[in-house]
């Protein structure tokens, strides 16, 4: 039996040609999650959705079909966004990037949607993108069931101490340093340790201290890259040649 799937927010994450003139897209909805779809006839001089077959504009989209491959019946602008030029399209890059190597298909959650569409939104308004960032990787990892703790000890469940140091282990939490002199000689050693009050402020997403963002960085690329596998995100080379 076909599904109608009728003006569904969506926006594009990815797309690739198939066959003769048609283009494979992946999309991400609030109802049906990651979309497959075909676009027949959409890489064609005369099809009028050529133009919005573009990653990060809010459009709504009719799909139909019996397999969970559908067909794109029709795509239409919800509404504008300003273009998005430098690191913030590196950026907005990245997060489609996470989301198709990580998000199952029909994996559908509104709130996520919600996340992914304000972060988009902030780029556009030109605001730093690193807080961006770090917020929504928070999301997804929330999202995925991968979320951290940022609030309690990992062995003890008391509640993290903005004095003490911490250090992170990727299966379970963040575990207290005990002797204070082990900070030093962890970090003479390279060994990467972590303040309470930063922990905390990441809980908060108050990302405004630098050592809270290089904190929340290194914690939070630890845990997806346990999560990616061994082949990099092509996307972070692009900050790396600006």
């Amino acid at each position: 039996m076909a599904t109608h799937i009728e003006l569904q927010p969506a926006y594009l994450l990815h797309s690739r040609p198939f066959r003769d003139n048609s283009f494979l897209l992946d999309f991400i909805t609030p109802d049906y999650g990651r979309l497959g779809a075909v676009s027949r006839g959409g890489r064609s001089a005369g099809s009028k959705s050529r133009g919005l077959l573009q990653p990060f504009i809010p459009v709504q989209i009719s799909l139909a079909g019996k397999s969970e491959l559908k067909t794109l019946k029709t795509i239409e602008v919800r509404q504008a966004l300003p273009v998005l030029h430098g690191e913030r399209l590196f950026s907005a890059m990245y997060m489609n990037e996470l989301i198709v190597r990580l998000f199952q298909s029909h994996e559908a959650d509104p709130g996520f949607f919600h996340e992914y569409e304000q972060a988009l939104e902030s780029l556009a308004a030109r605001q730093e993108p690193e807080p961006v960032l770090r917020s929504f990787e928070l999301s997804l990892l929330d999202t995925l069931g991968y979320g951290v703790d940022f609030t309690a000890e990992a062995d003890t469940a008391l509640d993290i101490d903005p004095r003490a140091w911490y250090y992170f282990q990727t299966e379970n939490g963040f575990i207290k340093v005990q002797n204070p002199d082990a900070v030093v000689e962890s970090q003479n050693k390279g060994h990467s340790v972590f303040r309470g009050d930063h922990l905390l402020n990441i809980h908060e997403r108050n990302f405004q201290d630098v050592q809270t963002r290089k904190t929340a960085k290194s914690v939070l690329r630890g845990i997806l890259n346990s999560h990616l596998g061994s082949r990099p995100l092509g996307s972070r080379s692009l900050f790396s040649r600006k």
